[in-house]
């Protein structure tokens, strides 16, 4: 499938914005079509807070506005709330999403279980953990682990296998602005031990960005732990991927890139607007993980709102690259991919 007009218009501005040095490109988050106002949203008035066993509260209002989401992402919440139903002919889903506490990954969330699908979140933290548990009632679990940690990572592949299979699996946590160190290991070695620790489901989803296209391999930097920018970080998301369909060929496997969204990243470095539709930010996760449109049975893929993408580095196809980076992991992680 070829690109459309609006597509490589928003490729373009993203990326002559980042040969200008504009790191507020970077952002895996858009302004949604159907809403971008600032009024408060319909349920914006304080929630009680529920405790955790720990005695932690969920912070401020439901949906966390200016805490950890924006004021677009709360209105998309409350629409979902509102407006999506459960979906008919039982083929609801098992579906485990990284990074779920905000952002695409809480709408993702949000909708799966307005659906009816079983849904278990992630957070880094306990906090975090409270804030999920009282923004998307209905979860399953939440399991908790710092990917900038990578003993962390290891101990949450412990948690989600302790939880048994799940019929999809999102990896959509993702940071940006940190130091290089920091986001090889939350952008890089931690999807893939994730994606080496427990035992692929039927679908895989990884968050790319269109900021791919200018990532690079970063072997030597890979097995140093010396740190690699976001872009690279968001290559190596786009090559596990298809390294995992190319293994395991039974599997559904894809790369997303949901676009520059109006989450707090997409504001990153005080934007104050971001050219994507948030709704499409975040729907082609869900509509990969259901599996049940048209079209969304592909595998080996890179795709942008529900369509296959085909402008990528050419690296990410690269099977000779992918065995080199799988190998580079190995190295500095000392966990191998398996076959």
């Amino acid at each position: 499938m070829t690109l459309d007009t609006r597509s490589l218009t928003r490729r373009v501005f993203l990326l002559s914005g980042a040969a200008l040095g504009a790191g507020i490109l970077a952002g895996c988050t858009s302004t949604p079509p159907q809403d971008s106002s600032s009024a408060a949203p319909t349920n914006s008035a304080p929630n009680p807070a529920e405790t955790t066993a720990d005695g932690i509260r969920a912070q401020g209002d439901r949906y966390g506005i200016g805490q950890y989401n924006t004021q677009q992402v709360a209105d998309e919440l409350v629409w979902i709330d509102e407006n999506v139903q459960p979906l008919k002919g039982g083929q609801q889903k098992r579906v485990l999403i990284t990074g779920s506490t905000a952002g695409a990954g809480q709408l993702a969330s949000a909708y799966l279980l307005k659906r009816g699908h079983t849904v278990v979140a992630h957070a880094r933290n306990e906090q975090r953990a409270a804030d999920a548990r009282r923004d998307l009632p209905g979860l399953e679990d939440v399991v908790i682990g710092d990917l900038l940690d990578l003993d962390q990572t290891k101990a949450l592949a412990e948690q989600i296998n302790a939880l048994g299979d799940f019929d999809a699996i999102i990896q959509n946590a993702g940071e940006y602005g940190l130091p290089d160190r920091e986001l090889l290991n939350s952008n890089s070695l931690s999807p893939y031990l994730l994606t080496a620790l427990v035992p692929p489901p039927q679908q895989l989803i990884y968050l790319s960005s269109d900021l791919h296209l200018g990532g690079s391999l970063k072997l030597n930097e890979v097995r140093s732990g010396d740190g690699i920018g976001y872009g690279d970080s968001k290559l190596h998301m786009a090559m596990i991927a298809t390294a995992a369909a190319r293994v395991w060929p039974g599997r559904r496997v894809n790369a997303v890139a949901p676009g520059w969204i109006p989450t707090l990243m997409g504001f990153h470095n005080g934007n104050i607007s971001t050219p994507d539709s948030l709704r499409g930010g975040y729907m082609t996760q869900v509509w990969l993980a259901e599996g049940v449109e048209p079209g969304s049975g592909v595998t080996g893929g890179f795709l942008f709102h529900q369509q296959l993408d085909t402008r990528v580095n050419q690296l990410v196809h690269d099977s000779q690259a992918q065995e080199q980076l799988l190998a580079a992991y190995a190295e500095r992680t000392g966990v191998p991919f398996p076959a």
